[in-house]
C-alpha cells in the first residue's frame, strides 16, 4: 500500500476535476490516469520537460503514423 499526502488546494482541485468529469462524461480510466498525473510531482516535471522539448524543437510531433513513417523514410 502507498501513502499519498497531497496539499490542501491540490485536493480541492482534483476533487472539482473529478466532479466535472463524471458531469461531462469523461470514462473512468481516463479520470484515473488524470488524477495520477494531478498527484505525480515527478509525472507533471516529465510533461513539463516534453513540452519544453516540443518548443525547441528538439522532438518532432506527426498527426499520424503515415506522417511519421513518411519522415523517417525521407533521408
Amino acid at each position: 500500500m502507498e501513502t499519498l499526502l497531497l496539499e490542501r488546494d491540490k485536493f480541492e482541485e482534483m476533487i472539482r476535476f473529478v466532479i466535472d468529469a463524471m458531469r461531462k462524461g469523461v470514462p473512468e480510466k481516463e479520470v484515473w490516469a488524470t488524477l495520477e498525473v494531478m498527484s505525480s510531482k515527478e509525472l507533471q516535471r516529465d510533461i513539463e520537460s516534453a513540452k519544453g522539448e516540443l518548443l525547441k524543437g528538439e522532438v518532432k510531433r506527426f498527426k499520424n503514423i503515415d506522417d511519421a513513417s513518411a519522415w523517417l523514410h525521407s533521408s
